[in-house]
């Protein structure tokens, strides 16, 4: 019988988790200096350049970095750095379509995200770059190397908040400081990840017209998952935009950047358990998926618990980090930290079907509960506000978490509700 590593799994989730966290302090870090130097309504153009960044993602690649993982397990079986070459063609392609439709737009998609035009066009070169850095960080987790990918991220972390701070407090540049910090910060990163790719021989430039279908195979079906993703995760700020105000949507962003400590965690727990859940399934062993079912229902207990305890005091955390001025988000902050318990759940059970290759039945629930959450959001902000935004997150998170999980006992059943075969185990 094979013994589930529970001790790897540990330890690389340690790594994974410090590194993330490090990652993702940046707008921790930036939040209590940014929210006391910069005004509600330029925070609210950060929050706007987030958030289409988040679109962009869906159009920018196509979604192929999730291939890239998924075909490093049969690695041996074809020409993989081609195939990771055939990828990078679908990103250039892509990239290059998505920037002429931005710019022939650029004046009424300027006037929808508040974004100077500029700053529209700047979005697809940082998502390009983005979409090379992460297929470097999933070659490192894929080969189980989380040393090499925790130095990549804290290093990138440090260029990023440095660079910002360095533009916004030394050189008064205000918002376009953080955004011009984030630019460098990410091209870097990408030619330095490219490089190393080309150094290590995982890539050919040589797209294959056969892989480059594959990936497209994979990665197309997700464009609706994207999206369902961006409305239920980021559509909000442009509704709180249009309907409330750009100050609004910034004191928004505060709240929903703290909100977003539980998924830092689960996203890092997330990183280490995808590889070694992928080959405890390959084993097909039941003893080692009983193993699997319990500890799950332990972490959705825990991340409920946490969720909880940050809606408790959701007002000091806002008091504390972000100033007077955005404790209105309390409310919202409370609801977001329930809504990213479910999608740190939601991790957990999407995992089954992206092991069975299922991927095309995701958007079908991502753009349910992405129109959903949209849809309230929509009609209850005006009444609600800010807090409206928090709780249509929530609903829209749950929504897909009980979808997906669903779906994924369909497509690979797990012994969910076998209580009494636990003790024997």
């Amino acid at each position: 019988m094979n013994k589930l590593p529970t001790s790897s799994l540990f330890k690389n989730a340690a790594i994974y988790s410090v590194s993330n966290i490090l990652n993702s302090l940046i707008p921790f870090l930036l939040l209590p200096i940014l929210a006391r130097v910069l005004l509600p309504a330029e925070y609210g153009m950060l929050a706007m350049f987030q958030a289409t960044l988040g679109i962009l993602g869906a159009f920018t690649g196509l979604s192929v970095q999730g291939a890239v993982g998924v075909r490093f397990v049969d690695r041996e079986k074809i020409d993989y750095p081609r195939y990771i070459g055939s990828c990078f063609f679908i990103l250039l392609c892509s990239s290059l379509l998505t920037l002429g439709v931005i710019y022939f737009f650029r004046a009424p998609l300027s006037n929808f995200t508040s974004l100077p035009p500029f700053w529209l066009l700047i979005a697809v070169v940082v998502s390009f770059c983005n979409f090379l850095i992460s297929i470097r960080l999933v070659i490192w987790l894929m080969s189980q190397k989380p040393v090499r990918y925790g130095l990549s991220q804290v290093s990138f972390s440090a260029i990023n908040v440095g660079l910002s701070l360095i533009l916004v407090l030394l050189f008064k540049q205000g918002y376009e400081g953080r955004l011009w910090g984030q630019t460098l910060a990410f091209t870097t990163f990408s030619i330095v990840g490219l490089a190393s790719l080309a150094w290590a021989g995982w890539v050919k430039f040589r797209p294959s017209w056969m892989y480059v279908k594959e990936g497209l195979d994979f990665g197309l079906p997700l464009i609706p998952h994207v999206i369902g993703i961006f409305l239920i995760g980021l559509a909000d700020r442009f509704i709180i935009n249009q309907q409330i105000g750009l100050a609004a949507a910034g004191i928004y962003m505060a709240a929903a950047q703290l909100g977003n400590g539980i998924g830092l965690f689960a996203d890092a727990f997330n990183k280490s358990f995808v590889p070694w859940l992928y080959a405890q399934l390959k084993q097909d062993d039941p003893t080692a998926k009983q193993r699997i079912v319990k500890g799950t229902w332990i972490y959705f207990a825990v991340a409920l618990s946490i969720a909880s305890i940050i809606a408790f005091v959701s007002y000091w955390i806002l008091y504390i980090i972000a100033g007077p001025t955005y404790t209105k988000a309390a409310k919202a902050l409370a609801w977001l930290a329930f809504g990213q318990a479910f999608s740190a759940m939601y991790l957990m059970v999407t995992n089954y079907i992206f092991y069975k290759r299922q991927t095309k039945i995701l958007p079908g629930i991502t753009i349910t509960a992405g129109t959903i959450g949209v849809t309230l959001t929509w009609f209850l902000a005006p009444i609600f506000g800010i807090t409206a935004a928090g709780f249509s997150f929530a609903v829209a998170m749950c929504l897909r978490f009980l979808m997906t999980w669903y779906l994924s006992q369909r497509v690979c059943p797990m012994p969910w509700f076998t209580f009494g075969s636990w003790a024997n185990h």
